[in-house]
């Protein structure tokens, strides 16, 4: 469950909803419409607090009263092992630090800030909307990627990106 203070004064909150894949579904959240509008307006995601909302965590209600669903299926494109791209929104409000949290090597490849092992699995920091959105593109069998891409979405809010989906290509 993730938790924004905007303004200085609303608190959101929020929480993926996903399928057996691994994929995101669905947002369960305070408010659905808030969800939509830190996702589409840039201004309203640049005023988003994690301090004050880490401040406010005792007082966050138990369930979530709205549900944004998220509208995909998996696209199946070979036999292979599945891709996880998790969109973020936004930037990261330290490239650098970012990177060294994920023990990123350098990449080559256009576009890609930085790679990723653990194990069998590999991840990928994409520039998919220049200065405006980010993805992590996690190759892992499934039973890793269900432990992984909670901590890519976790590690991605804790630098300021705003997770917006999880799709899975194979």
């Amino acid at each position: 469950m993730d938790y924004y203070v905007i303004n200085g004064v609303e608190l959101h909150a929020e929480e993926f909803v996903l399928a057996d894949d691994h994929t995101a579904v669905a947002i369960d959240c305070t408010s659905a419409e808030t969800a939509l509008r830190i996702r589409r307006e840039p201004a309203l995601a640049r005023s988003i607090s994690r301090d004050d909302a880490a401040a406010a965590f005792g007082t966050l209600p138990a369930r979530l009263p709205d549900r944004h669903q998220l509208p995909s299926a998996p696209l199946v494109l070979t036999e292979a092992e599945p891709l996880y791209r998790t969109l973020f929104a936004g930037r990261p409000s330290s490239m650098e630090a970012l990177i060294a949290a994920w023990a990123m090597a350098p990449s080559d490849e256009p576009r890609v800030a930085g790679v990723a092992r653990r194990g069998n699995a590999q991840w990928r920091l994409r520039d998919v909307g220049p200065g405006v959105a980010w993805a992590v593109d996690l190759s892992a069998p499934p039973e890793l990627a269900a432990d992984l891409l909670p901590e890519i979405r976790a590690t991605g809010r804790r630098f300021g990106l705003i997770p917006v989906t999880v799709e899975r290509f194979s």
